[in-house]
């Protein structure tokens, strides 16, 4: 990752709390089989913690060292069993295959990452995946292409796998806060 970036996500980490999990996640949540689950660009533990507290051992996967301090402090606080690894998956990915029983991927996209996310799960492991459509652009961050999916290209990247629920369209927080998604769960078969 480029040098200005892991510094504006490292200022960003630095006030930041753990905060509220994607409603989606915990939607899927049920239908996932407990296990150990990967949280990729687990940022400050959002994701990991609600994993967590679900039942899930989970190894949460940054490259901002700030953010991992954060996510082991909650966890420790919490007594929650989440391991941080610091890591840019860009130019490492330290995991072996077959290792996780689920993968979560959230508003993170790396499409060269998708292949090895799906490897690095087990026969019958869960890739719960949830991130920003091309719609989103024009309504605010992101706008920049690489990190938004063009319509039905998260069905595509997960064609061979058992594809369980998958939606697009616009996802509505509040009456302050929306945002165009893509979200799919799909089992390796």
């Amino acid at each position: 990752m480029k040098r200005e970036m892991r510094d504006t996500w490292e200022a960003r980490h630095r006030e930041a709390a753990a905060g509220t999990p994607e409603p989606s996640l915990i939607e899927m949540l049920p239908l996932i089989p407990r296990g150990l689950a990967l949280d990729v660009a687990a940022g400050t533990g959002r994701h990991a913690i609600a994993l967590a507290g679900a039942g899930f051992r989970v190894v949460a996967v940054d490259y901002a060292e700030t953010a991992m301090r954060v996510t082991r402090d909650t966890a420790h606080a919490a007594d929650l069993p989440i391991m941080p690894v610091l890591a840019d998956l860009e130019d490492w990915f330290p995991f072996a295959p077959g290792s996780f029983d689920a993968v979560v991927n959230i508003n993170f996209l790396d499409r060269n990452l998708v292949p090895l996310l799906k490897n690095a799960l087990r026969a019958g492991g869960m890739l719960f995946f949830d991130t920003f459509l091309v719609d989103q652009a024009a309504s605010g961050h992101p706008r920049d292409p690489r990190f938004l999916l063009r319509h039905y290209e998260l069905r595509e990247m997960l064609s061979d796998m058992a594809l369980l629920r998958y939606r697009e369209g616009l996802t509505v927080y509040s009456a302050e806060k929306q945002a165009w998604r893509a979200t799919a769960l799909a089992r390796r078969v």
